[in-house]
């Protein structure tokens, strides 16, 4: 392997720094408890969508451990983004090239989209079992647990950390609006709307233009998804089948994955649609919800609901966003907000079910009795505490709490 692609990945071995346009100052909320993770012998998985910040989180990483008096030739980073390199050839070329004993001294392996490395999860086992003191950081851009093998291969000796687009939260802050004013509706509103259309993806959040938008949601994400990530990993034969289906669901969120109606509306299979839907999902583009079952497996068998991951592969696909949409989209943040896994459809429909909770959005500008109704026909069949209606303007306390959706992204979960 070219060693100079080494040197070029580390500069700090030669700056004693990392560069501050790789290192960028704003961290995401779960960056300390990452950092933390590092101090920990267990391989540290970041995973998620790209373009969500995995690789600046492990450079901010490599930054702090720099601050902290490690070596420099101590840490290792490579990239497998856009190479066909090995793990075992990386390492290789870095012992050889620092004269390194990776038995005598700590050190950090920094490995970005890691699931690119074909038997990736065999070569990090064989390191972590030979050389107890080296610390693995990986990165993937798809669940890097999803297949069997992987899950056996690395049982005990892996923790996965998933790193989603922004929420409303850090919007506001990388916006630079103090904490102190979250507090004041006048102020947040208007950020709420435009994070409601535009989504979480921070390089997004300086484009003003609509075409500068698209552009870098469809070239830097969804299409590097979709016609290279995916088609890489699983050898697909219609990737622009991929695409459809993500625009569907985009531009339906909730919608419900009738695979036998699919299938002839679409003129697929239906086991061809469900295993693209898989794809979609194991990336990150979409997240499927089952049907509530208190304490059966039944969950498993319902039909799914499906929405997207982010809020830019709606507004990327619908033309016009008028008030039906953007009450779709606060119900898609809600659900990605939760990470929800269910909803309810009995008589009634609940959008979530979140720790045995029922969760209703009706983002609105009125809410009658008749919105209430399903949160107490499931809080009486279920013996739950409390429900949550979502809402646009309304805010109530009681057995059924009413929120505006704007101050419930501002509580934590």
């Amino acid at each position: 392997m070219d060693q100079a692609k080494i040197e070029q990945f580390n500069h700090w071995w030669t700056q004693k720094q990392v560069d501050p346009d790789l290192a960028l100052p704003f961290k995401r909320e779960n960056y300390n408890e990452i950092l933390d993770h590092t101090n920990k012998k267990f391989i540290t998985a970041i995973t998620g969508l790209r373009r969500t910040g995995k690789t600046t989180t492990m450079y901010q990483i490599i930054s702090h451990l720099l601050k902290q008096k490690t070596k420099p030739e101590n840490i290792l980073f490579f990239s497998f983004d856009e190479t066909t390199t090995t793990i075992n050839e990386a390492i290789q070329a870095y012992t050889e090239l620092q004269k390194k004993d990776l038995r005598k001294e700590k050190t950090y392996i920094f490995l970005d989209e890691i699931q690119k490395c074909k038997n990736w999860e065999n070569e990090i086992k064989k390191h972590y079992d030979l050389y107890p003191k080296i610390k693995f950081v990986i990165t993937g851009s798809e669940s890097l647990f999803i297949r069997k093998k992987t899950k056996e291969t690395l049982a005990g000796r892996i923790f996965e950390f998933e790193m989603a687009p922004f929420t409303f939260t850090e919007y506001l802050k990388y916006q630079g609006v103090p904490e102190k004013d979250f507090k004041y509706e006048i102020t947040i509103k208007p950020h709420f709307r435009e994070y409601i259309e535009k989504g979480g993806f921070p390089e997004t959040f300086t484009l003003k233009k609509d075409k500068h938008y698209k552009e870098y949601i469809t070239s830097l994400v969804v299409d590097k998804i979709i016609y290279k990530d995916i088609p890489t990993l699983y050898k697909i034969e219609d990737p622009k089948f991929l695409r459809i289906l993500l625009e569907l669901i985009s531009t339906n969120p909730g919608m419900y994955l009738d695979y036998q109606s699919l299938s002839k509306k679409l003129g697929k299979d239906r086991r061809v649609i469900k295993k693209y839907v898989t794809y979609l999902q194991d990336s990150y583009l979409i997240r499927l919800l089952g049907n509530y079952r208190k304490g059966s497996m039944t969950t498993l068998r319902k039909m799914k609901r499906a929405y997207p991951t982010d809020n830019s592969f709606t507004k990327l696909f619908v033309p016009t966003i008028n008030e039906t949409t953007l009450g779709k989209m606060v119900e898609t943040t809600i659900v990605n907000k939760l990470k929800a896994t269910t909803f309810w459809k009995n008589t009634k429909e609940i959008d979530i079910i979140h720790n045995n909770e029922p969760i209703e959005i009706k983002y609105q500008e009125t809410i009658t009795n008749q919105d209430l109704k399903p949160l107490k026909e499931f809080i009486k069949k279920h013996n739950a505490k409390k429900g949550i209606l979502i809402t646009k303007h309304h805010e109530k306390k009681g057995t059924i709490k009413q929120i505006p959706a704007w101050k419930y992204h501002l509580t934590k979960t």
